[in-house]
């Protein structure tokens, strides 16, 4: 049965406040690199420890498959598990200890909404009307 995935775009529209957003791989179009299962499953085994939702996201425009993005709903930055997640997967600085296989980011509403996001929407929803 076919899954719908939201893409960020819709995720942060619904929201309307800063996310967390995880990255496995350095591109998700580039369908020959791998996916490290074994770094996503040790990723949704501690979110799940913590109770912790999470979701697949994709990128705009994409159409189908794993595209190797979580959305990750923390309680906002002050979370504690924020510094728990920090403290077993990334450095002193916020980079993954494990750059070219994972990065998780915090992408403020403001910097969405002025980079365009609200309008990127609106085209791929009238987009979307083409395909019915």
């Amino acid at each position: 049965m076919p899954i719908a995935i939201k893409t960020i775009d819709q995720i942060m529209a619904d929201e309307k406040h800063d996310m967390y957003f995880i990255q496995f791989g350095k591109d998700p179009f580039d369908f020959a690199e791998k996916r490290y299962p074994n770094i996503v499953r040790r990723h949704r085994e501690w979110f799940e420890t913590r109770n912790l939702s999470h979701a697949t996201a994709a990128p705009r425009g994409w159409l189908c498959g794993d595209p190797g993005y979580r959305v990750v709903y923390f309680d906002g930055p002050d979370d504690p598990r924020v510094a728990e997640y920090s403290a077993e997967f990334e450095d002193e600085t916020g980079k993954s200890l494990n750059p070219k296989k994972y990065q998780m980011v915090l992408m403020s509403y403001q910097s969405w909404l002025d980079g365009g996001g609200p309008r990127r929407l609106a085209d791929d929803l009238a987009i979307g009307d083409d395909w019915l």
